[in-house]
């Protein structure tokens, strides 16, 4: 876990320790989810690899548990929690964007794709910490698409050199903006145009979020976290020009560890 999304284990760290097993294996059920895309040479691969996590899943919830070193825990925590089926259907079917020939068509859909995918993960987080209020869950789909838009740019030079991008493609085509130039180095004026119109669009949500936290309860600020790392890299991506291959974008480990404490501390992102 540590080493499969390092980002989410140290948000964990900061739960209550009975809370931290179960998250960590939220977390390794989302790692593997993310890991799909790499592991298949085609859409159709990565669809059926989706759907066996359904079936995983909804057979959980019946009280059968697959043998796999992520799938078995994950379903001994549905069925320990009694979790609904559906908000784990959802994060999975937000994935099903990765797989789509013409890729993600527009910012709305970009932000949905977040929501869905850091966004719904966090939404479960909350469940395992029982802080199921009507403020956290919906501070979660903001601090979900925050973090989500912050690590699709970060990640977007090396999507890029593997042949494809999660960038909306009428925004690209608005900045004259082909997937090689997202490789390159340094990023060229389009590409910054790009990668500027999504640092605001995280940034708005970013706002919103900041106006629902006083009404967080405490106990799920934990669930919340990766906003912190999500804010950090939008402050760091400005401070790069808007270049997401820029060696300043990631900065220092013990940056991102302090972002994290500040907001479990403080409440404030």
């Amino acid at each position: 876990m540590r080493r499969d999304d390092p980002d989410r284990f140290l948000c964990a760290l900061f739960a209550p320790e009975a809370a931290r097993e179960a998250l960590f294996t939220l977390y390794a059920f989302n790692a593997a989810l993310a890991g799909v895309r790499d592991a298949v040479t085609e859409p159709t691969l990565g669809l059926i690899r989706l759907q066996w996590w359904r079936e995983t899943v909804a057979e959980a919830s019946h009280g059968r548990f697959r043998r796999h070193e992520v799938a078995d825990p994950l379903g001994r925590l549905i069925a320990q929690k009694g979790f609904d089926p559906a908000l784990f259907d959802a994060v999975i079917t937000a994935r099903e964007a990765e797989f789509a020939e013409e890729g993600i068509p527009d910012p709305p859909a970009l932000e949905a794709y977040a929501a869905g995918t850091a966004g719904g993960l966090m939404r479960l987080a909350l469940a395992v910490l029982g802080a199921e209020t009507p403020a956290a869950l919906s501070a979660a789909r903001y601090a979900g698409t925050v973090y989500g838009l912050a690590g699709i740019l970060r990640a977007a030079p090396v999507a890029a050199a593997r042949g494809r991008t999660l960038l909306p493609r009428a925004l690209l085509r608005r900045e004259g903006t082909r997937l090689a130039d997202l490789a390159r180095r340094p990023a060229g004026e389009g590409v910054r145009r790009v990668v500027r119109a999504i640092v605001e669009l995280a940034d708005s949500h970013a706002a919103t979020l900041r106006g629902l936290l006083p009404e967080v309860p405490r106990a799920a600020l934990p669930a919340l976290l990766p906003a912190a790392l999500g804010v950090r890299t939008l402050g760091r991506l400005r401070g790069a020009g808007f270049d997401p291959g820029d060696a300043r974008v990631a900065g220092p480990r013990l940056g991102a560890q302090w972002a994290v404490a500040r907001m479990a501390w403080t409440g404030r992102v």
